[in-house]
């Protein structure tokens, strides 16, 4: 027993250390010079360590940092309410047609994002909110909604009618039972549809890059693309750029680790 747990450990460490790499890489070649990176290359380990490419790439990517965090702070919570109300409403329903409910969310799970963007484009285009804030956060919204309608749904199925009727009886209405018995049930699944999201819109290029033209409205992965110059690359500032945007969602974990770890299993579907 003592045997399999010490190599049961020592696996978990070698995985650990591969899982570290890239990340040990992207630090590596961010302490070091311009003039040491161009030098000895990047698979050296830094022999003059300086933090001046962070101060530099901070100076360069803080609006758009900025842009990123508000387009998480507008779509991820929009798109996480309205999915609660559809998987809510789904999940009480008990006739035939919740599975085709649920099937149709699963729809907008299985369409790749890339064969939506030209009718994205010009449905955009008709509202009038083609190069702006409110365009692409509405697009982050919408296509946030259905994994997070799925997992929910999977939460709020397991709970109990007789804890929703017995709030019923002590006179609580549907909107009660929803925002003081339901929600806080599922809370863990609940942080984890948030997280995913989130790291989805935080890391997301490929509306940014269709739908924003402006330079001061593009968020921290299509900022990071200045450092990219028509002859150089100057990758000690953007591998920096890059452990700096990675620190949000670093954080995020870090705050709701308890929670992520309850919630990996709390959406499974039932039934």
């Amino acid at each position: 027993m003592r045997r399999k747990k010490t190599i049961h450990a020592a696996l978990t460490f070698l995985l650990g250390l591969l899982w570290l790499l890239p990340v040990v890489y992207l630090l590596n070649v961010a302490l070091k010079p311009p003039e040491e990176l161009y030098s000895v290359g990047v698979f050296t380990l830094v022999q003059q360590p300086t933090l001046a490419n962070f101060s530099e790439a901070w100076n360069k990517v803080q609006g758009y940092l900025a842009n990123s965090l508000l387009y998480v702070l507008v779509s991820v919570p929009l798109g996480i309410l309205l999915a609660s109300f559809a998987a809510f409403g789904a999940s009480r329903i008990t006739s035939r047609r919740r599975q085709s409910v649920v099937n149709f969310f699963l729809v907008g799970m299985l369409i790749p994002v890339h064969i939506t963007l030209l009718p994205n484009y010009l449905t955009v285009i008709r509202l009038g909110l083609l190069d702006s804030r409110a365009g692409l956060c509405l697009l982050y919204t919408v296509f946030n909604i259905p994994f997070a309608f799925y997992l929910m749904y999977g939460a709020f199925m397991k709970i109990s009618r007789e804890i929703e009727e017995a709030a019923i009886i002590d006179g609580a209405n549907i909107w009660q039972v929803y925002g003081r018995v339901v929600m806080p049930i599922s809370r863990p699944s609940i942080v984890i549809a948030a997280l995913i999201n989130f790291i989805g819109v935080w890391n997301e290029l490929i509306f940014a890059n269709t739908f924003l033209q402006s330079n001061t409205k593009l968020p921290i992965t299509t900022g990071l693309l200045q450092f990219v110059g028509e002859f150089t690359t100057a990758y000690e500032k953007i591998t920096a750029g890059i452990l700096m945007s990675a620190l949000p969602i670093l954080l995020l974990f870090i705050l709701f680790r308890k929670s992520i770890m309850s919630g990996m299993t709390e959406g499974a579907l039932k039934g």
